[in-house]
């Protein structure tokens, strides 16, 4: 009998109050801490079974990209959207399947993207076979998926994020690198605290799209020859990402401005390329009309800036960068976290 199944996959992305620390190698020698929360900004998934035993990977927000596959032993990680043929390829369906994702924001946002459409490809996958893969279990394909496909490491946060529910969320690695080493707790903050933070918090598009790689991989670089300002900021962060969560317990919300600003300050001795001529005027804008303080999500060097401005510095700040051209969203916390149905 035909299956006429259509599983719909709803993930949300996220942003980093406190993050860097996630990256691989320097968490598995160190450990890190990060605190994050995943937004009402999501990546979209929709799969069927196909009787032909073709694969068809649509990607409308790509310029409608369309990857045709005659079979499961033509999919390879090196072709057209490998991603989401790597991971057709690590689901052995026993059928062709027809895939179609987008993202409701652009690429190089800093926002995580490239991990969450990882997971919703992997749940949506998983919910079309055999397999009930744990929410450890579909985190860890998502990452090694992305090492074949990607040939990079980025991190952890991005792929435990969504899969762990949704809010506001401590997440810590335990040095060693066993898959067992992350620990994902959110924070517990009242509906009155809930709403002053999303109030607070002004996040905007800078216009500059930057793949996470780059950076990423000269900051690896500087781990590994042991850059003394390299390894003293990445464990920095993971003490403000301590210092964050134990703000955000205690209802400290005025704390988080100057906590982002901390971080950002470590972040950029990371690397020159962390910042910009274009972040640096935004960022100087933002604290000049009210903002508390501020920084870039992700990796760095364009994307998604995000500033907390208590009212009604919200509202000055956002009219501010509006007229710099930068592109000012609302945002809520996503409370639900990966959605499958």
């Amino acid at each position: 009998m035909a299956d006429h199944r259509t599983i719909n996959v709803r993930s949300p992305l996220r942003v980093d109050f406190v993050g860097m620390t996630d990256y691989i190698p320097a968490c598995e020698e160190f450990g890190g801490s990060i605190v994050n929360a995943t937004i009402n900004k999501y990546i979209h998934a929709t799969a069927s079974p196909r009787d032909d035993g073709r694969f068809i990977f649509r990607a409308p927000d790509l310029d409608g990209t369309v990857v045709e596959v005659a079979s499961y032993d033509d999919l390879s990680p090196d072709g057209q959207l490998g991603l989401a043929q790597e991971i057709a390829r690590r689901f052995d369906l026993g059928g062709g399947v027809e895939l179609t994702t987008y993202s409701q924001m652009p690429g190089g946002a800093g926002l995580g993207s490239s991990s969450t459409i990882a997971t919703c490809i992997i749940a949506a996958f998983n919910a079309l076979g055999d397999r009930r893969l744990t929410n450890h279990e579909m985190a860890r394909m998502a990452i090694d998926c992305e090492r074949v496909a990607l040939r990079t490491s980025y991190g952890w946060q991005d792929q435990y994020s969504p899969v762990t529910g949704g809010g506001v969320k401590y997440m810590r690695y335990w040095p060693g690198g066993q898959q067992q080493a992350v620990e994902v707790d959110e924070i517990a903050l009242t509906e009155a605290q809930l709403a002053e933070l999303q109030r607070s918090l002004v996040v905007c598009y800078s216009g500059i799209s930057r793949p996470a790689g780059q950076i990423l991989h000269a900051v690896a670089d500087g781990f590994r020859t042991e850059k003394p300002e390299v390894i003293g900021a990445l464990q920095g962060m993971s003490e403000a990402a301590e210092q964050m969560r134990l703000g955000l317990l205690e209802g400290r919300l005025d704390d988080v401005g100057a906590l982002l600003s901390e971080a950002w300050e470590l972040h950029k001795r990371l690397h020159p390329d962390v910042t910009n001529e274009r972040v640096e005027k935004l960022y100087g804008l933002a604290l000049s009309k009210g903002a508390i303080g501020g920084r870039v999500c992700g990796a760095g060097g364009g994307g998604t800036l995000m500033f907390y401005c208590p009212a009604p510095a919200d509202y000055l700040v956002t009219q501010a960068l509006t007229q710099a051209g930068a592109n000012v969203f609302d945002i809520a916390i996503d409370r639900c976290g990966l959605l499958v149905w």
